[in-house]
């Protein structure tokens, strides 16, 4: 879904990405692996032999998918390390009562470590098959909590709504997993303001999004390396013109950098281009210099010369 990045610049996030969790990993509590095989005998289910169960990236999170007792279709959740000393906690993603046959957990594809407002995230995907025909996709969310264990971030499971999808579309959708938690928190952020799904960007360790206010012909352009959003208003680059109207949105990378474009129409139909970029230690930065020259260029006829335009001024 995204292009990969250079291996230099993959290379500087990922350093960035690990010493970041290795700080907050050094900061908290050990917490022991769980054991999902014990946890089956113990509840006396029996464990489904299948092949679409994801491998863990940590060891205290462990993807199940089983037989309850007396059902003849599989059920599938996650078991999470508790704090030292207390019992691994269990959440049911998909289950029913024996002799009912809905619904079915057909698979567990994808379990994704993300960083989002400074803590360590997990996006377990799941499907559920809910009737003969309908197979539904989920997300269900975990975050890292202050003891060191892992809970359950119910509010932006909540705010990630089941998709509809069928038997040829069961395979791994990892990326959408974390494009759509980073969108959900986003909203919740800017209560006021309106996500345009259409213009969202999600990168491997980053993300970019236009946030508009129709009433107000208002739009800000937000971007995140993992930490906390920072918002910058059209008016940085246009400061006499409204935000009538969103037109597009796009990426470039080039120098260890990762510079997002957003082109928007004010009130007069001039169209206009804001450009913020995030370095690969992660700070976001409004580059209203390069944005100004590509505005008084008049390249902003459409994205692709935008783009061009920017790839030709960054040294």
């Amino acid at each position: 879904m995204f292009a990969a990045f250079p291996a230099g610049l993959r290379l500087c996030w990922t350093l960035v990405a690990f010493l970041a969790l290795a700080s907050n990993a050094g900061s908290a509590p050990a917490i022991n692996a769980v054991n999902a095989e014990r946890y089956l005998r113990q509840q006396g289910w029996e464990d489904y032999d299948g092949k679409n169960v994801a491998k863990s990236p940590v060891s205290d999170v462990a993807p199940v998918m089983y037989y309850e007792k007396d059902n003849a279709v599989p059920s599938c959740g996650v078991l999470m390390a508790s704090a030292p000393g207390k019992a691994p906690a269990f959440v049911e993603l998909v289950g029913s009562e024996p002799g009912v046959g809905f619904p079915q957990c057909l698979g567990m594809p994808s379990i994704t470590r993300f960083r989002l407002q400074n803590k360590e995230y997990i996006a377990v995907e799941y499907l559920s098959r809910e009737t003969r025909e309908d197979i539904d996709r989920h997300y269900r969310y975990l975050v890292r909590a202050s003891s060191g264990g892992v809970v359950t971030d119910d509010v932006l499971a909540e705010a990630v709504r089941p998709m509809a999808t069928d038997l040829a579309g069961t395979g791994p959708h990892a990326a959408l997993g974390v494009k759509l938690a980073r969108a959900a928190h986003l909203a919740r952020l800017y209560p006021a303001w309106q996500v345009l799904e259409r213009d969202f960007i999600s990168d491997p360790l980053s993300s970019f999004a236009i946030l508009e206010n129709r009433k107000t012909r208002q739009c800000q352009f937000v971007a995140e390396a993992g930490a906390a959003p920072v918002a910058v208003p059209h008016t940085a680059f246009a400061p006499e013109a409204s935000c009538a109207e969103v037109l597009a949105s796009s990426r470039l990378e080039k120098n260890g950098k990762v510079f997002y474009l957003a082109m928007f129409r004010g009130q007069d139909r001039k169209q206009w281009v804001g450009v913020v970029s995030v370095s690969a230690d992660g700070s976001v930065t409004a580059e209203k210099a390069v944005a100004e020259r590509i505005n008084r260029a008049d390249a902003t006829k459409d994205m692709k010369s935008a783009k061009a335009y920017l790839a030709k001024e960054l040294p």
